[in-house]
């Protein structure tokens, strides 16, 4: 329920305050006054259209605030999926629209788009009134109410549940599918690059090697030099640098006996004299151990040909092109259980259309049964509001689709999200005129008795806890506007309900009664909203039957229409 709304520089209202309750309450007062405008800026606080036009003159920015208390738990959890913090049961609301174009949209001090706000606001208040606001102009309203009366809900949901996921895994089976020669020329491919990797048989340290190799056969003439002269130097007669460290150590032994300090030095240059020998011996193993082979530096190049082909195929390494046969081997998996993969796809499709066929078709009969006896129900509750010959009907459209899996009616029937096939509320207000779309021919205020006729059918099963309702009194009176001030009473036992009337048979009915006033202050016109006593009530009722002048009738006559909701 709204518990308080604030207004500031909206229309001709500069500063507006005030709290509601529970039940019916009614906002009465002369034409022009403000009382649409206070319903424009809540729905402006709702997700309705910013427009600057609205910012009072010589202001900048227009703010509509409200606090809300919200206990459906699906609109809690609504809020929450938002991002929206709840402590308790209150949400603040607030829309701010500034002519520089900077519009703000808070929900308990949270930032949200429109289109979030929108959402939410339509779980908090059903407005109805103003034509452009009124849901019943959108045939999709008419399936959530429809299928709200005949209990189809469960049905509804289920469906759609199922289509969605059907559609979802339709799109993955388009994708699996190829033509068959497309794939056995894929599988083909990936099979080739596997082999071509395979027999390669790669290693991650062979191509290193290989280079070192190649490296050294190609050189192998100027190594042989270099050890040859090794060879020469350490070891070849007459200077060589082994027969000069001999000399040393013998003189170094020959007065080693003198100088005993000489021992470390002595065994140091005998061991240098050793490994000396070592290094020749080992120098002449590898000289000749080496060879110039040129059959194995062709076999080598070929190979690291073969290599660097590989690495322009597949990757820019030995280590990439492994992980690239990897990937290759994968794919050629999946292609090989793709088949399988298909068939056990179509078959669970097969299933969802089994299961989707049956709901769809039980959804649209329960929905034509539900039709009928939902129209019977308005309009006895229409013609109750002085709508005598009006005629309320459900046009059923169910579209043929030679693709579709669902046969209704000897016809293959199109599906969607819903169910089969869409469906809009018709409309006749005059005896002998065709029936056609209600959101087409019906005038505000026939919009506003017809919710309200649906309203009272559907009030125990209606979850949206405010309704307001403006111009619902348009063209009737007397008895005919007691009874739409009983049915409205009739829904404010359940839920908090707004009506603005000209009607002191309606006003007279409610627990709660605004003013809504329009003064000149300081050259300056504005709108104000108080909520009346017992005895300003009776005054106001007694103007509203009587014009201006009030008498001691008008008082008695009103005294007879203030009563309490049941």
């Amino acid at each position: 329920m709204i518990k308080e709304i604030r207004i500031r520089n909206f229309a001709v209202i500069e500063n507006l305050e005030v709290s509601f309750g529970k039940g019916l309450s009614v906002l009465t007062g002369e034409t022009g006054a403000g009382k649409s405008i206070i319903i424009d800026a809540l729905n402006l606080l709702l997700g309705g259209r910013a427009d600057t036009d609205s910012i009072r003159s010589g202001e900048t920015t227009a703010l509509v605030d409200a606090v809300f208390e919200v206990t459906d738990p699906i609109t809690r959890d609504l809020i929450l999926e938002s991002g929206i913090e709840m402590d308790g049961s209150e949400l603040l609301i607030k829309r701010q629209v500034s002519n520089t174009g900077k519009n703000r949209c808070l929900l308990n001090n949270s930032s949200v788009t429109v289109s979030t706000l929108a959402k939410i606001g339509n779980r908090l208040v059903d407005l109805h009134g103003q034509h452009d606001h009124q849901t019943l102009l959108h045939p999709e309203v008419h399936i959530e109410l429809l299928d709200l009366y005949g209990k189809c809900n469960n049905f509804r949901d289920e469906f759609s549940k199922i289509f969605f996921e059907h559609q979802a895994q339709t799109k993955i089976l388009g994708s699996m599918k190829m033509g068959e020669k497309e794939l056995i020329q894929k599988q083909e491919f990936l099979s080739f690059q596997l082999k071509e990797i395979d027999e390669a048989n790669l290693s991650k340290e062979e191509e290193e090697e290989l280079k070192s190799t190649r490296n050294k056969l190609k050189h192998a003439g100027q190594i042989r030099e270099g050890l040859q002269k090794s060879q020469s130097l350490l070891n070849n007669e007459g200077g060589s640098i082994i027969e000069s460290l001999g000399q040393v150590l013998k003189e170094l032994e020959s007065v080693q006996n003198i100088d005993s300090g000489l021992a470390g030095l002595v065994e140091q240059s005998r061991s240098a004299f050793y490994e000396l020998e070592d290094v020749v011996e080992s120098l002449r193993n590898y000289d000749q151990s080496l060879e110039f082979n040129p059959s194995r530096l062709e076999e080598i190049e070929d190979r690291l040909a073969e290599i660097n082909e590989l690495k322009r195929k597949y990757g820019n390494d030995i280590v990439e092109i492994l992980r690239r046969r990897e990937e290759i081997d994968k794919e050629l998996e999946q292609l090989t259980s793709n088949e399988e993969n298909m068939k056990s796809l179509q078959d669970d499709l097969k299933k969802k259309e089994t299961v989707l066929s049956k709901l769809g078709i039980q959804l649209a009969e329960k929905r034509e049964a539900a039709a009928k006896n939902l129209s019977r129900s308005v309009e006895k509750e229409l013609k109750e509001l002085s709508m005598i010959n009006v005629k309320l009907g459900v046009r059923f459209d169910y579209q043929a689709d030679p693709e579709s899996f669902i046969l209704f009616r000897k016809e293959k029937t199109k599906a969607t999200l819903n169910g089969l096939g869409t469906l809009e509320f018709l409309f006749s207000s005059n005896q002998g005129e065709e029936m056609r779309p209600l959101a087409k021919i019906a005038s505000g205020g026939e919009l506003s008795r017809v919710m309200l006729a649906l309203k009272s059918i559907l009030n125990d099963q209606d979850t949206v806890p405010v309704m307001i309702f403006d111009e619902v009194d348009t063209g009737i009176g007397g008895s005919v506007a007691e009874k739409v001030g009983i049915k409205l009473q009739k829904v404010a036992i359940t839920k908090q309900v707004f009506c603005i009337t000209h009607l002191p048979q309606i006003a007279g009915m409610a627990l709660s009664h605004f003013r809504v006033e329009k003064e000149v202050k300081g050259k300056r016109t504005r709108s104000t909203i108080r909520q009346l006593k017992h005895k300003e009530r009776l005054e106001e009722l007694a103007r509203m039957s009587s014009g201006e002048k009030i008498t001691e009738a008008s008082l008695e006559y009103a005294r007879e229409m203030l009563r309490p909701a049941p």
